[in-house]
């Protein structure tokens, strides 16, 4: 993955204002004072302890104001629709061993845990609106 967002970078020539760390993300070295972090389609693949790890650590990771980006199928809080989000759950009870969707209710209530502030959704031309958060100063 990491190859392929480097070309993608490199590709708009923006290679200076990017910084590539490897490793797994749960346990590598996020550095700190970013401007952005930007998690797609990453949460649905850990369970809730994991997820709210992963928050605050890349809350930690942020410089104050500092903006995150989450990127997820989402579910509704009775997790009855939409269909998408409830096909994929099933595909991450048979694939990870916590995996699954979540609801953005449950995603807003992380964010908050981990210090989050100014929570808000922005549509996007994908299955779900893009989750934005700020750290706080």
């Amino acid at each position: 993955m990491l190859q392929v967002t480097r070309g993608v970078v490199e590709g708009l020539g923006l290679s200076r204002q990017y910084r590539f760390t490897a490793g797994d993300v749960l346990h590598a070295d996020l550095g700190t004072d970013h401007d952005i972090a930007v998690l797609g389609q990453i949460l649905h693949c850990q369970g809730e302890a994991e997820c709210r790890a992963l928050l605050r650590r890349t809350h930690d990771a942020l410089k104050p104001g500092g903006m995150i980006a989450i990127a997820e199928f989402l579910v509704d809080q009775r997790r009855t629709e939409p269909a998408l989000g409830l096909i994929f759950a099933a595909n991450m009870l048979l694939n990870t061993e916590a995996g699954g969707t979540y609801a953005l209710e449950e995603i807003e209530a992380w964010l908050l845990a981990a210090g989050f502030t100014d929570i808000r959704t922005l549509e996007a031309p994908a299955p779900a609106p893009l989750i934005l958060a700020a750290r706080g100063h």
